[in-house]
């Protein structure tokens, strides 16, 4: 068996990181590293858009056969190596693994994209490398998102959006984690943890978790368990890893908290209503 991904050794990477701390909870380590870098635009090279015609990272290929996306990498190593399951047994509970890692794939990426953004990248990437990326992004809709966040920072009504998704998550998670269980399944940690975990992180990164989880004691308890764990914590040995007060993350993340703070703090003036989550 032959395993290759293709993927961002950077802790910021948040689709690559949600597979490479899949395959270390699942205790894989026989498979071949293809590290790509992002800005080097490794991810529009022919030889890469033959296994992924869309330029996005990761992939995986099993045995000469790519399979893409990373929520459906994740559950593809889940079912290649059936031990240790990071899936319920029940199929109707596996069901609600499956639609919290839907909601992540659908709110949480972009939200955490966003983020990255209007920190990290509007303040320390020179605006000539973003303009020399923004020409090869197949991708209208990303296209628009990273030139509206970059030029228009907190002002990008993308940031409104990403809060408002990030809110959504937090309240849902909140919810799920208030009979004092561990996971969002339950007592058990699975693909749901794994998917959701490195987007979280850069919110870390980039030192916005401290503030944005003050309603969320539950949600703050559950990111403290996933911060302590091996797969987490190898994160941190990644490039861009902000660990360091001086990274660009955690620079950018400070430059932008008082602003960002006062959108977050308009969301929940005017929104904080609309959803509740009930039993």
């Amino acid at each position: 068996m032959a395993l290759d991904l293709y993927y961002l050794e950077e802790t910021d990477s948040v689709c690559s990181n949600r597979v490479v701390v899949t395959l270390a909870e699942k205790g894989i380590t026989d498979w071949t590293p293809h590290k790509m870098i992002l800005m080097n635009r490794d991810q529009f090279k022919p030889e890469y858009l033959k296994i992924n015609p869309q330029g996005v990272v990761p992939t995986l290929v099993h045995d000469g056969v790519p399979i893409r996306e990373s929520s459906l990498i994740c559950k593809y190593i889940d079912d290649l190596y059936p031990e240790p399951s990071l899936k319920p047994k029940e199929l109707s509970e596996q069901y609600r693994m499956n639609e919290w890692i839907k909601l992540f794939d659908e709110r949480a990426f972009e939200a955490t994209a966003v983020v990255n953004f209007v920190t990290k990248f509007r303040l320390t990437v020179p605006r000539d490398k973003m303009e020399e990326r923004w020409k090869v992004i197949p991708s209208i809709d990303r296209l628009y998102r990273q030139k509206s966040v970059v030029l228009e920072g907190v002002e990008s009504p993308y940031v409104m959006r990403a809060i408002g998704s990030f809110e959504m998550v937090f309240k849902l998670m909140e919810h799920a984690l208030s009979d004092d269980r561990p996971y969002l399944m339950g007592d058990q940690f699975t693909l749901a943890e794994t998917n959701l975990a490195p987007f979280v992180k850069v919110l870390e990164m980039v030192r916005f978790l401290d503030f944005w989880m003050e309603p969320y004691p539950r949600t703050r308890a559950w990111w403290d368990r996933m911060a302590s764990r091996p797969s987490m914590q190898m994160l941190d040995d990644f490039p861009y890893s902000a660990v360091s007060e001086d990274s660009p993350h955690a620079k950018s993340g400070r430059a932008t908290e008082v602003e960002f703070r006062k959108k977050l703090e308009e969301y929940r003036e005017q929104f904080d209503h609309a959803f509740n989550p009930v039993d």
